[in-house]
């Protein structure tokens, strides 16, 4: 019998949760196997320095600067504060003090972070602490299967920088113009 590491075994959850979407499963439960893959490669990412959502928004904002500076499209959806915030970054880039996303400092507290995935997180937990509150409902339409697969894939690209996504991965990467 084959030995699974803790990133192989969150890779083995990513592809079993698109296959369940492909087929039209439950979200519920397509949310909760994506979410146990992404909970369990963040507790990685944050062993081995900055949390993933840092990094995640380090990432997002230096590659929104790089656009805004080369004259291209932002990749996401921002705001006036957002937008503000990548006009630092550009002046940054531009003054030689940013040049990669791990220059960037963030002034969010640990909770602020955590909170970024809090609908990520909410069904998840929902199910996990049952105990805590057993009369507890959870709102269907606050469950995002397909965006916590793209969350796990990321924190997983994040474990194993350059490793071949399994092709049954293409379809999902694809639909979602992620390749």
């Amino acid at each position: 019998m084959a030995t699974l590491d803790k990133p192989e075994a969150a890779e083995r959850m990513i592809v079993s949760a698109i296959a369940m979407t492909e087929r039209g499963d439950d979200p519920l439960a397509i949310h909760v196997v994506a979410a146990s893959a992404l909970s369990l490669l963040r507790e990685l990412i944050d062993k081995s320095g900055d949390p993933y959502v840092a990094q995640v928004l380090k990432l997002g904002l230096f590659t929104a600067a790089a656009a805004r500076l080369q004259g291209e499209p932002i990749p996401l959806p921002t705001t006036p504060e957002i937008d503000a915030v990548i006009d630092r970054v550009v002046a940054g880039i531009d003054a030689g003090e940013i040049a990669a996303p791990a220059d960037l400092i963030l002034n969010l507290t640990a909770d602020e972070l955590r909170g970024m995935l809090g609908y990520i997180v909410r069904p998840y937990n929902f199910l996990k602490h049952a105990d805590r509150d057993p009369l507890a409902t959870l709102d269907e339409g606050d469950l995002d299967p397909e965006g916590v697969i793209i969350h796990a894939l990321t924190a997983f690209s994040m474990v194993r920088p350059g490793k071949a996504l399994p092709e049954e991965i293409k379809p999902f990467l694809i639909r979602h113009k992620l390749a």
